[in-house]
Formats: C-alpha cells, sequence, structure tokens
C-alpha cells in the first residue's frame, strides 16, 4: 500500500473515531438507555443547564461502572459517572439530574472488570437537545407496580390481581400502538393489553420534545396461583403509511422479560 493510501485510511479512521467515540453497538449488549433530555432553568439572573439521564444495565457483575460518554462544549469528548438509582433483579438503574453536563450526542459505556459494553444507538450515538429528548430502542419501561384486590360475591370474597404502569416512547408516528405482553401463569399464556397516551415527559420548565408517556393496565382477574410473578414486555408499533408502517419495538429486558412480583404495591422501574 502507497504512503498516500496509508495516510488515506488513518484519515478516515481517525474521522471516525472523532464522530462516534466508540465502536458500533451490538444489539444485545447488556446496557440500553432509558430516557435522557436537556434541560434549562432560569433563576434569579442565572441560567442552570443539564441532561436528565437514565440507563438500564443487565446485572452481570457485581462492580460496575456506567459512564455518559459526551461530546463537550469544547467539541471533544468527556465521560460522566453516574449514579446508581436502583436494582431491580437481573437489572439495574443509573442515572443523573442536575450535575450531569449538558451534552447534544452522547453513548453509553458499561464497565465490568474484564469486560466494556457501549450502547451507542447503533453506531449512530444518541442526539438531544434542550427539552428533546430520546429514547432507547424507541420504546422503554417506565415503571410497573403490581395491585392486589378484594371482590365480594355469593357469600365469597375473591382475591383479585393485576398491574399497571407506564410506557416511554419515541415519538416517531402520530399513529401508533403502544402496550404490553404479560402472562399470569409463568409464560403458559399470553395476552396483550394496549395503552392510552397521556401526554409528553414534562421537564423542569417546558414537555420535551419527542418523548412520550404513555400508560397501561392489565385487566382485574382472579388472582392465578399458577405463578407469583407476572412476565412482560412492551411493545410499540408504527402506525403511519410508509415504509416502516407495522414496525415494532420491544422492550423485553434484554431478552428475558420482565419479572414483577404479585405482591401488593412492588415496584420495578
Amino acid at each position: 500500500m502507497s504512503i498516500s493510501l496509508l495516510r488515506q485510511a488513518a484519515v478516515v479512521l481517525a474521522l471516525i473515531l472523532a464522530t462516534a467515540g466508540v465502536g458500533k453497538a451490538a444489539a444485545d449488549e447488556p446496557v440500553r438507555l432509558q430516557v435522557a433530555y436537556g434541560q434549562t432553568y432560569a433563576v434569579s439572573g442565572m441560567t442552570f443547564s443539564w441532561t436528565t439521564i437514565r440507563v438500564k444495565v443487565q446485572n452481570i457483575a457485581y462492580e460496575k461502572s456506567v459512564m455518559m460518554h459526551y461530546r463537550g462544549a469544547d467539541g471533544d469528548w468527556h465521560d460522566h459517572t453516574l449514579a446508581f438509582l436502583g436494582h431491580y433483579g437481573n437489572y439495574d438503574v443509573f442515572g443523573g439530574d442536575g450535575t450531569t453536563p449538558m451534552t447534544e450526542e452522547f453513548a453509553i459505556r458499561y464497565q465490568v472488570p474484564g469486560q466494556e459494553h457501549w450502547d451507542n444507538n447503533g453506531g449512530s450515538n444518541y442526539t438531544i437537545g434542550t427539552f428533546a429528548g430520546a429514547v432507547g430502542g424507541n420504546v422503554m419501561l417506565r415503571e410497573a407496580t403490581a395491585r392486589i384486590g378484594h371482590e365480594s360475591g355469593g357469600g365469597f370474597v375473591f382475591t383479585t390481581s393485576w398491574f399497571e404502569g407506564e410506557i416511554y416512547v419515541q415519538n416517531l408516528s402520530f399513529h401508533k400502538q403502544v402496550g404490553v405482553r404479560y402472562s399470569a401463569d409463568g409464560g403458559e399464556t399470553w395476552h396483550n393489553v394496549e395503552g392510552s397516551y397521556v401526554g409528553p415527559v414534562r421537564a423542569v420548565a417546558a414537555d420535551v420534545d419527542g418523548v412520550e408517556i404513555w400508560r397501561f393496565r392489565t385487566p382485574t382477574l382472579n388472582y392465578n396461583p399458577a405463578s407469583d410473578t407476572f412476565r412482560f414486555a412492551v411493545y410499540y408499533e408504527i402506525g403511519d403509511e410508509g415504509p416502516d408502517q407495522g414496525a415494532r419495538y420491544w422492550d423485553n429486558n434484554f431478552g428475558q422479560d420482565y419479572f414483577l412480583s404479585k405482591i401488593d404495591g412492588t415496584t420495578i422501574r
């Protein structure tokens, strides 16, 4: 190879690294952005700007580090360590708010001893703005809560159960179907329940463009003793006419589904 071709290859490689900051993330990586958006708030003549971000990581090791790998105002790439927010069985949630730097482009770096994983939006990085946001994989569970009730009839008292929650959705189309596919008997039978539109995510001073919240609730049925958990995933289907009509996106907890204890009030996020 000639020296000129070597130089051209080096330039191309440098441009790729400068643009992405990381290599292309595999679809089965154990890390996924939940939601992120920029915020600005002015008070007493001062203006504060930051990024609100939530990330889910598969719990593959006790020791772990989750960072927002972001392009700063200086054009260089930096790492900001995210805080641990909660443990939910086989996954953890990390995030940041008021002290997380404002950025317009970022990826997520997840490190455990001997391993490094990325979510860089399929190699394109995530782009956000002030009151404009992104949802990992276009759909992510926001939270789900189990409920127990009691109903009387014919001299008997029946125990009922259901679960309810909310879903983050990237607003890719006006017409859409958002919902939850669940099983109450350990996976023997499955049912779909459609969600209802709530509105855009509300930031500190404005609505967040591009990110919606949808709410769902499964039917109130007799408690099914075949399983002590609900098993489920959430989905989002494009409804607008065009080449993407019918495309369906899933959040199924890294391919393992979500498991929610039926104990009343149990919540996962």
